[in-house]
């Protein structure tokens, strides 16, 4: 027989860490080898123990668990993590991916599931539940959502000021009306306005709205 798989539990809950205790040496191959309280008397112990696991929860104060997560990744490089949380706590997965946990699941996972994870993870895959991988999605949508936006801002160089006016002129409004709406002179306006043909080589405003609408910096109107 190989050489077994070592975990280090950390929650502040001694019942939680002695169940999980319990669960995991069900398994002959699995042997948990310490078990904190305290995140940060965890990350103390990590380079001397250096376990092939840390089971950790996501539930204890967020700046305390992060800081576990990226402490134990910098320490024993080969130590992979993997958080439990009660809640779909998206924001702290993102994070705690990012600082290296190679898998985040909910508590509610069954014991056949949470043995089947340590070797997953032991063996090198990330394993993400799938309402937090659904979660995941959306947010990668959203930040190349982001991105795309940002890139068209920089192809054309537009101030936030200069495609708020854009947006008020697409809508049919005079530059009194501009003014009046975002509470500068009708001068300042024609100044925008002005930059915009210039940035976007525009010839007449309503060349730049049709631009600007093209490349997704205003929003069609209906």
């Amino acid at each position: 027989m190989g050489s077994k798989i070592t975990v280090m539990l950390v929650d502040r809950r001694e019942i939680l860490r002695e169940g999980l205790t319990a669960i995991l040496q069900r398994d002959p191959s699995i042997e948990v080898v310490a078990s904190f309280a305290s995140g940060r008397e965890a990350m103390e112990k990590a380079s001397s123990i250096r376990p092939d696991i840390v089971i950790t929860e996501a539930d204890m104060p967020e700046d305390v668990y992060l800081e576990l997560t990226h402490r134990i990744k910098e320490i024993p490089p080969e130590t992979r993590i993997i958080v439990l949380t009660h809640a779909k706590q998206e924001s702290a997965l993102f994070r705690a991916l990012r600082l290296g946990a190679r898998a985040y699941l909910t508590k509610h996972i069954s014991v056949d599931d949470l043995i089947s994870t340590v070797h997953r993870v032991h063996a090198g895959e990330v394993i993400i539940s799938a309402p937090m991988a659904a979660k995941m999605l959306d947010e990668f949508a959203y930040l190349e959502e982001k991105k795309d936006a940002r890139q068209t801002d920089q192809e054309t160089n537009l101030s936030k000021r200069e495609i708020e006016v854009l947006e008020l002129v697409a809508g049919g409004t005079t530059n009194k009306e501009v003014a009046e709406a975002l509470f500068i002179s009708e001068n300042t306006v024609k100044g925008h306005l002005s930059r915009i043909l210039e940035k976007m080589n525009a010839r007449n405003r309503q060349q730049a709205v049709a631009m600007a609408m093209e490349k997704g910096i205003i929003k069609k109107k209906s």
